[in-house]
Formats: C-alpha cells, structure tokens, sequence
C-alpha cells in the first residue's frame, strides 16, 4: 500500500475528545489508566498527506484572516467528488456551509419544520437526530428500523406509511448510511421511502456524512441523484469522517429549495476557517487513492471482528456493516443493559464503548465498536472485549 494504516500514533497532547481521560472518567469512571476509547467516531489514522501538505502550505502564507470561498469553483470541486464517487451531479449554485453536519441538521429541521409538527426518524439512530428535533420545538415521530435477525435491519414501510400519512408530520430525517447499525439503502428502498413521504407531503433530510466509507464492492446511493434538484429534499455532506477532518468544521449541505437556501444565508452563514478550506481543497481534489486504500484497510478490520468474534464469542451478534467504519455487536439473551455493557467493558477489558441505548431507541442490548484504528491496536482491543464478555456470550 502506497499510504501507511499500520502506524499506532500517540495522540496525548493533541487536545482530542476520544483520548480524553477527564471525559473518559466523566463517561466511565471504572475505565484503568491503559484505556483503548473506541466509542467516538474519529479514526486513529493521519489525515492523507496530501491534505496535511496543502494545510502546510496555506499557513506558511502567514495570515488566517476572516475567510469565504469562492463559491461557483468551490461548489463546482465539491460536485465534482460526488459526481466522481457517485455519479451524482448536484447543483453547485445549491451548495451552503455548515461548521458540522449535526449542526447542519439542527438548522435544517428549524427551517423545514415548524414548531410542534412531527419529524421522523428511524431508531436505533445517531442520537444527535433527536436533538435537533428537539431543540426546534418539533415532535419526534419514531418508525423503528426492522431488525430481522443476525445483525441485519430494514425499513419498516407499512408503518413508515401509517407515520407519514398524519397531516401534522412534514420532516424525516434518513440517515444514509445508517448510523449506527451499518446499512446502505439500496435504490429500491430509498425510492420507496421517499414516494412514500412525498406522497404524504413530508420532506426529507438525508444525512450522507458516511458516503465515503462503504465497503468495497458497494455502492452507495445519493437520495437526491434519484430525484434531481427536488427541492423536497436536503443532503447533508462532509470531508470529515472520510478523512478524518471533524476537528476542522466545515460540511456541506445541497440544499435545492431557494427559499430555504436564502433563509439558510441570511441567518446560518458559515465561514470557515483557511486551513479547512485548504483542506478540503485537497481531499476533494486529491484524496482518491487514499480513500480506495482506507476502504481496504478498513474492510480487513471489521472482517477482522467478525471473525474472532465468531471463534471466541461465538453467542455475539454481529454484521460486517454494509458501510462506516462501526461495528454494531448484540448480546441477547444475556440480560445485559446499556449500562452492564458498558461497565463489563470499562472494568474488565478498559475499552470506552458506546451502548446502543445511545441511539434513540431499540438499541438496547448492543454495543457500538470504531473500527477505524491500526489493526494492531484493534487486535488488542478485541482480545480484552473477549476475555470480558465470554462469561456472557462465549461458546
């Protein structure tokens, strides 16, 4: 491989979230000193050099000054890489800026929707989805995922029917590819979501922050390439997961509906920072090989926890997921809750997890796993998770 995975880097001193040990001890406070965090979604890979190179490069020109791109060429870079990855082809004209994604979905439901009206959402989901319902004012309308057994879920269409079908329901947030429990909507099923909301008047906001990060071999489907510039329906996109960026702020959202994109400029401007823009200058520009050899990397790894899990805790549920870089990891019949989980995992094995009951609802009895580490630290990781959980779920 041209880029290096295997390197384990020492992230002390870098100020990061996930390597914390005051939030670590806030969150778990029976975690030891020598903890493995693999709870939230930051991969422990270098950003590719091609985008450190550019980011160098941008602040060797010695001012950080207020900053705002060019939009017409800024837009046409970011179509760009959707058309290249997806053979989508959005507007560059509909593209605004976000500091994140979650902020993003926090101020598309406070346009979308008025206060009190229902928005869907499909649980177990990112919990953030929730937030943003709530802080508009809005109902959360819930249509759980079917979970059909062996870690596979699927739309539940007969009751995201009855759901859509109230008048007082306008929004639902997809979550595509879905955190946490790894699908990637096939066409058919992300057609007949959306006929189903549009013929009931809902619109939709699709979270696309994993795009990028499918496995090889599948394809994911951007909601708005099957419905060209229907303003019924906004895309929320980002470098950051792709390229481990989050820390720089900037996402993108393809926003097609005039009155909400003008609304959207009057009052959520963003600027982002210089060194973001350099940034994903470079990613989008460049980053392709480094993404196609992440993807590989990325596929050995929760290949990797398949198949030990398979041989050392063989009661588990798991999925190689179908997209991300988190595995989603089930203990039924073991009578262990969110908080058991969590705590069998801190004290006996010193790993910072999430538990399912993080996602909305119907995630309870599942664990959440990033993936998105040298193989050599997640071969360690996975050999304390065993050693914890085979009183539980071992042969």
């Amino acid at each position: 491989m041209a880029y290096d995975f295997d390197t384990v880097l020492c992230r002390t001193g870098t100020d990061s979230v996930k390597y914390s040990p005051s939030i670590a001890r806030r969150m778990q406070p029976l975690l030891p000193d020598d903890f493995i965090p693999l709870w939230i979604a930051d991969m422990d890979f270098a950003c590719p050099p091609e985008v450190l190179a550019a980011m160098h490069a941008r602040l060797d020109r010695g001012i950080l000054g207020y900053s705002a791109v060019e939009m017409p060429e800024y837009g046409a870079l970011v179509s760009g890489w959707m058309r290249r990855r997806f053979g989508w082809d959005p507007d560059p004209g509909s593209l605004v800026l976000s500091a994140g994604v979650v902020q993003a979905l926090e101020t598309l439901v406070s346009l979308l929707a008025k206060p009190g009206e229902g928005v869907i959402l499909q649980p177990p989901v990112y919990g953030p989805f929730l937030r943003s319902i709530l802080r508009a004012g809005c109902r959360p309308v819930e249509s759980p995922l079917r979970d059909e057994g062996g870690g596979r879920y699927a739309m539940d269409f007969d009751d995201l029917e009855r759901k859509a079908a109230d008048p007082s329901t306008t929004l639902l947030l997809l979550c595509s590819p879905h955190n946490p429990v790894g699908r990637v909507w096939r066409e058919e099923e992300l057609r007949r979501m959306a006929r189903i909301c549009f013929d009931h008047g809902v619109r939709i906001v699709s979270d696309e922050i994993h795009a990028d990060l499918t496995r090889l071999g599948v394809r994911h489907v951007p909601l708005a390439s099957l419905f060209p510039d229907d303003p019924r329906i906004a895309t929320c996109t980002a470098p950051s997961k792709t390229f481990n960026l989050a820390g720089n702020a900037l996402a993108h959202v393809h926003l097609p509906d005039s009155d909400a994109r003008a609304a959207w400029e009057c009052d959520h401007a963003h600027h982002p920072n210089p060194l973001s823009i350099a940034a994903v200058r470079a990613a989008y520009a460049q980053g392709d090989a480094w993404l196609d050899e992440l993807r590989a990397y990325l596929d050995g790894n929760l290949a990797r926890i398949g198949t030990v899990l398979a041989e050392r805790l063989p009661r588990a549920v798991y999925r190689v997921p179908e997209g991300t870089y988190l595995a989603w990891i089930g203990f039924p019949g073991t009578g262990l809750a969110g908080p058991e989980l969590l705590a069998v995992a801190a004290r006996d094995a010193g790993l910072l997890l999430d538990c399912g009951e993080r996602y909305v609802s119907h995630g309870e009895g599942w664990l959440r796993l990033n993936a998105a580490c040298p193989r050599s630290l997640l071969d360690a990781a996975l050999d304390r998770f065993c050693r914890a959980f085979a009183p539980y779920a071992g042969g």
